[in-house]
């Protein structure tokens, strides 16, 4: 058991360590599924997919430098690092938006391709 927790915190640790630029890492899975938000800044669409919780992300937590995914090409390697049968909640309340409906498709393939359950919430 110690060693599992000592493995965890290392991980945490590490990956913390990674450059802001890098595609952020996602564990494979999760019990609350994942939460996935999507805005437009200077005609770029980004992207930012947290762990679920039980409690509301602030729009600081949800555009982080460090989590946030430019562009469809670099959110579809993470979204292919999810288990199979994981749910995403995608939502974009005020200022958050959704993208338009073809990168929309798009991301829904990707989940139907990887067995992913997405919910958009329209």
């Amino acid at each position: 058991m110690k060693l599992l927790v000592w493995s965890v915190l290392c991980l945490m640790v590490l990956g913390g360590c990674s450059p802001a630029s890098a595609t952020p890492t996602v564990s494979p899975e999760s019990m609350k599924g994942y939460e996935l938000y999507s805005w437009e800044s200077d005609g770029t669409w980004y992207f930012s997919l947290l762990v679920g919780t039980n409690r509301l992300k602030s729009l600081d937590e949800i555009q982080e430098p460090a989590t946030a995914i430019q562009g469809i090409a670099k959110l579809k390697p993470v979204l292919e690092s999810l288990a199979s049968g994981q749910y995403i909640f995608w939502s974009a309340a005020d200022p958050l938006a959704f993208p338009p409906e073809g990168t929309i498709q798009q991301v829904q393939q990707i989940c139907q391709e990887r067995g992913l359950e997405l919910f958009i919430a329209k």
